[in-house]
């Protein structure tokens, strides 16, 4: 029943939010990761506080939203992940007549890995997060030494 549950959360995100919402909100969240660190750090001394407490804001949020949604979204896959183990283990444990156990075997088979997608190939697990927020602050980091 739980695996259920987690497969029409996919189904449902993948076919509503995942072609449009997602990159949408990965590249607009990461430009101002970029924008906000960036001047938080280089025009330190050139705006008033107000001004600066806006931008650090901004970088904040954007850390909080992508690290929060994009966790979401891989958890599902290591959560089913985690269900199909469980299924395994239920499985070599249980005692029934070998139809009934062929055909559990086989419709635990049947099942696979839940996946976020974000395009046709890639998708989300426990990590992008991480990696997103890396490739912001790269970004951040080239663009200070080449000023």
């Amino acid at each position: 029943m739980e695996y259920i549950v987690f497969q029409l959360h996919a189904g449902i995100t993948n076919v509503c939010l995942a072609p449009v919402v997602y990159p949408t909100m990965v590249s607009a969240w990461g430009i101002l990761i970029v924008v906000g660190v960036y001047t938080a750090i280089r025009l330190y001394y050139s705006i008033p506080l107000p001004m600066f407490a806006v931008f650090v804001a901004l970088a904040l949020d954007g850390v909080l939203v992508i690290n929060f949604l994009l966790k979401e979204c891989g958890k599902i896959n290591k959560k089913s992940e985690q269900l199909l183990e469980t299924f395994k283990i239920r499985l070599s444990s249980m005692k029934a007549d070998r139809k009934l156990m062929s055909l559990k075997r086989k419709e635990v088979k049947s099942l696979s890995k839940l996946k976020i997608k974000m395009g046709s190939t890639n998708f989300f697990e426990m990590t992008t997060p991480l990696e997103i927020l890396h490739l912001c602050l790269d970004i951040v980091v080239n663009l200070l030494l080449a000023s």
